[in-house]
């Protein structure tokens, strides 16, 4: 009786802070709360504050791993799933092997070090960039957690600055970096806004500042090989290089963009 009661509680709290998928999270909280003997009122407390619930716990679930995130790293959503899907087809289609796979603005990590997981046969060689080092620290603990050992080259550089690749090679280019709308991200909720890394987020005036900053360096680098970008859907008509396919998320929003560069 005591737990229907608790979890009604947990409910009604997650009801209040305008969650989703609430059956779910609230028996999550529940064995959190039991395993960890915390005080469920504590916890419920944060959540009414708006505090993610992936934060309370410190995790995330991406690509049915869990992944450490805190406040320096942006909680991975379900539509980023998709581009590692079309980042698996187009190294398998590729008619040239791509030589290095680049996650730009890796965060939590999520993106690298799913990929790498689930092409282990690859002989591809992996890096992931981030501006934060507090970012990268959480992501070398993912590595390690998820793939058991150290295999991603990890540097701390604006986007692919400091980033050195042999010349000649193939080259695939992943990112999901700010694209919000500066407007568009300060109307967010309180959830977003008071916990997530602005960083990860604003993506500036039209929400493209970093994505043609990437764009510069690559042609500054001379590299040749191919980009695929996640987007914020109104943003896709100002890109400064034309996208030569646009995939829709699962919501049917165009969300991800290819690029080829030579």
């Amino acid at each position: 009786m005591d737990k229907l009661k608790d979890i009604f509680t947990i409910q009604n709290a997650l009801k209040s802070a305008n969650y989703y998928d609430i059956s779910r999270i609230s028996n999550e909280i529940y064995e959190y709360s039991r395993i960890n003997s915390l005080s469920l009122e504590d916890i419920l407390q944060r959540i009414k504050e708006n505090e993610p619930w992936e934060y309370i716990r410190g995790y995330a679930e991406f690509r049915n791993e869990n992944f450490k995130v805190n406040a320096f790293t942006l909680i991975p959503r379900i539509e980023t799933e998709t581009l590692v899907d079309l980042a698996k087809e187009e190294i398998r289609n590729s008619p040239t092997p791509y030589s290095d796979i680049v996650d730009v603005g890796t965060g939590s990590g999520c993106i690298a070090i799913s990929l790498k997981k689930e092409l282990s046969d690859t002989q591809s060689r992996f890096h992931a960039t981030d501006t934060s080092a507090e970012a990268l620290k959480v992501a070398n603990e993912n590595e390690v957690e998820i793939l058991g050992s150290k295999t991603i080259d990890f540097i701390k550089t604006n986007l692919i600055e400091e980033l050195s690749l042999v010349s000649g090679s193939n080259v695939l280019i992943l990112a999901n970096l700010p694209y919000i709308p500066t407007i568009q991200y300060l109307k967010l909720d309180s959830s977003v806004i008071d916990y997530e890394p602005r960083t990860a987020l604003d993506g500036g005036s039209d929400g493209l500042k970093y994505y043609n900053e990437l764009l510069a360096q690559i042609k500054t680098k001379k590299i040749i090989g191919c980009g695929i970008f996640e987007i914020e859907p109104s943003t896709l008509e100002n890109f400064s290089s034309k996208p030569q396919k646009v995939f829709k998320d699962q919501y049917g929003k165009d969300r991800f963009v290819l690029i080829r560069f030579d």
